[in-house]
């Protein structure tokens, strides 16, 4: 069910929000709020300041000004794992995931962030290192059916398809419990056949209460997993809206002018 705008509190505000680079301005004066339940997207040319946005999102660089506040307190400041704590989670890159490691034993190893257990504790095998090791095994079997990668469980990750790898990345951030889910670019690379079931997956992650944001190129995906859309365009935003509003809005025709009309799903 989508979200009720009108009464609903926002779970992240993106206030005046400025990144500096030396001369070069990469995010400059933006802000927009994302509501509990949306699947909210981030788009715009090459170059216009969206990966940038993410990073300043998720903590792993600081803003030259504005700020990042989430369930009502700022983010700036933290380091990327005390914001992970709190909530907000990037997927991993392909790069990060262990190759030799099965899929089940990738999710599992996800879990550090929730284990109660002190090191000495899991080394001595305590009653709370066999409790959080019961818990992971239990969640991880959770997040593999909900991704459907239940088949490839015992699969080495070395073994698996590109939309599969893509898959292992989303169910190693689902790990950290995120109430915000932060997927950048998941349907780069993939085939039509790919991104239908990837579409599917980040539905079904947003059924299960987890607010999604998304940076991705692929129009006709986003056109059609998005409940609003905001552009970017030389750092700016010059628009946000529905996905028909988007596709509507002459500020961003302008942008993708040079490109292919289907490109940018009108």
């Amino acid at each position: 069910m989508k979200p009720d705008r009108n009464s609903t509190p926002s779970l992240l505000d993106v206030k005046g929000l400025t990144r500096r680079f030396g001369g070069l301005v990469a995010v400059n004066d933006v802000s927009f709020s994302v509501k509990p339940g949306e699947i909210f997207t981030v788009i715009g040319p090459n170059g216009a300041g969206k990966s940038t946005m993410f990073k300043l999102i998720g903590a792993f660089i600081r803003p030259t000004s504005g700020d990042v506040v989430f369930e009502g307190k700022s983010l700036v400041g933290l380091a990327p794992h005390q914001a992970a704590a709190r909530g907000v989670v990037r997927t991993f890159q392909e790069t990060t995931i262990y190759r030799e490691m099965t899929t089940m034993e990738t999710v599992r190893t996800a879990f550090h962030l929730q284990c109660r257990a002190t090191s000495l504790g899991a080394f001595f095998n305590t009653r709370q290192a066999r409790a959080d090791e019961a818990e992971a095994n239990r969640a991880a079997e959770e997040i593999l059916e909900l991704l459907q990668l239940q088949h490839v469980r015992h699969e080495q990750a070395k073994n698996l398809p590109h939309g599969y790898l893509r898959a292992l990345g989303i169910a190693m951030a689902l790990a950290a419990r995120p109430k915000l889910l932060m997927l950048d670019e998941p349907f780069a690379g993939m085939n039509p056949e790919e991104t239908d079931a990837a579409v599917q997956m980040v539905r079904r992650i947003r059924d299960q209460g987890i607010t999604v944001m998304l940076v991705e190129h692929d129009m006709h995906a986003v056109m059609r997993i998005s409940d609003r859309i905001a552009v970017l365009n030389f750092g700016r935003k010059i628009a946000e809206g529905t996905p028909q509003e988007i596709q509507n809005d002459q500020n961003v025709i302008d942008a993708y002018l040079g490109q292919e009309d289907e490109e940018l799903g009108i």
